[in-house]
C-alpha cells in the first residue's frame, strides 16, 4: 500500500518537471536552428543542422553583452540594497518588543500583496521628481522598495526561529544589541539570506514592467527590454531572440546551482519556530 503512493509522487513530481523543463528544451531547441528551420513544418525538436551559430551572433553583433552588463548590476546592487535594509527590520520585528511592532508586522505582510503594477503611475511621478528617469540608480531604488517587504517577512520567520536561550545567553554575558544582532543571530541567517537572495536576483533579472517604464536610453536597457527591442515591425528573428533568451537565463540558473543547498534549507528551517 505504500509504493502506490510513493509511485503517484513521483508521477507528479515528474510531471511538474517536465511542465517546467520542457519550455527551456524547446527554448533551446529554436536557438540551435536556421531561420529556415524554426519555420519548418512539421517543427523537429532536433535539427540535423543544429549548431550555436546564433549562440556567437547574438554576443558579437547585438548589444546582448551590455544589457546582460546592465541587468547584473542592477539585480546585484538592488539585491544587496534590499538585503541591508530588509535584515535589520526583520531582526527587530522578530526580537525586540515595542509598542508598534504588530501594526509595522501587519503592514510589511500587507505591503507585499500589493503589485508594483497598480503603483506605475505614482511610482514614475516620484521617480521623475527625483531627477533618477533613466537611470539604474533609480530603477534600483524601486526595485528595493518593492522587495523589502517580502524580504522582511521571509527573514522574520528566520529570526523567530532561532533558540531564544542563545539571546538570553548572550544578554547574560554582557552583549548589546547590536552585537548580539551581529555576533549571534547574523551568522546563523546563512539559509535565510540566500533564499532571500536567490529570490530577488531572480525577480529583479526577469522584471519587465518597471524597466519598460523607467529606462528610456537603448544603452541602459536590462535584458528583459532588450529581449523586446529584438521584436521587428516587419520580421522578427526568432532564433536570434531564442538564442538571447537563453542566455539570458543561465546567470539565474548558474546562482541558483550555486546556492541551491542553502536555498532548499533555508525554505524548510524559516518555517519552523523554535
Amino acid at each position: 500500500m505504500k509504493k502506490r503512493p510513493d509511485r503517484l509522487v513521483q508521477v507528479a513530481l515528474l510531471s511538474v518537471a517536465a511542465a517546467f523543463l520542457l519550455p527551456q528544451l524547446w527554448l533551446f531547441s529554436l536557438s540551435t536552428k536556421t531561420k529556415a528551420e524554426v519555420y519548418a513544418y512539421p517543427p523537429k525538436l532536433i535539427s540535423e543542422g543544429a549548431s550555436f551559430t546564433n549562440y556567437w551572433t547574438v554576443l558579437e553583433r547585438t548589444q546582448i553583452p551590455f544589457y546582460l552588463w546592465n541587468s547584473g548590476k542592477v539585480a546585484i546592487l538592488a539585491t544587496l540594497l534590499t538585503l541591508l535594509l530588509a535584515i535589520p527590520a526583520a531582526y527587530v520585528l522578530a526580537r525586540e518588543r515595542f509598542p508598534l511592532r504588530d501594526p509595522l508586522s501587519f503592514f510589511f505582510l500587507a505591503a507585499q500583496m500589493v503589485s508594483p503594477l497598480i503603483l506605475l503611475v505614482p511610482i514614475y511621478g516620484m521617480v521623475a521628481k527625483l531627477g533618477l528617469l533613466d537611470s539604474h540608480l533609480g530603477l534600483i531604488g524601486v526595485y528595493a522598495a518593492m522587495q523589502v517587504p517580502f524580504s522582511v517577512v521571509v527573514l522574520k520567520g528566520f529570526f523567530e526561529s532561532l533558540p531564544s536561550s542563545l539571546f538570553e545567553a548572550a544578554k547574560l554575558d554582557g552583549c548589546s544589541r547590536f552585537q548580539t544582532f551581529r555576533l549571534i543571530a547574523l551568522p546563523l541567517l546563512g539559509p535565510g539570506i540566500a533564499s532571500v537572495t536567490i529570490f530577488n536576483l531572480q525577480q529583479y533579472w526577469a522584471e519587465f514592467c518597471l524597466a519598460l517604464v523607467l529606462l528610456d536610453s537603448q544603452s541602459r536597457y536590462t535584458i528583459p527590454i532588450g529581449l523586446f527591442s529584438f521584436q521587428s515591425g516587419y520580421e522578427t528573428e526568432w532564433h536570434l531572440v531564442a538564442a538571447a533568451s537563453f542566455i539570458g537565463l543561465l546567470p539565474v540558473l548558474f546562482a541558483f546551482v550555486v546556492m541551491q543547498r542553502y536555498f532548499v534549507t533555508g525554505l524548510t528551517s524559516g518555517a519552523t519556530k523554535g
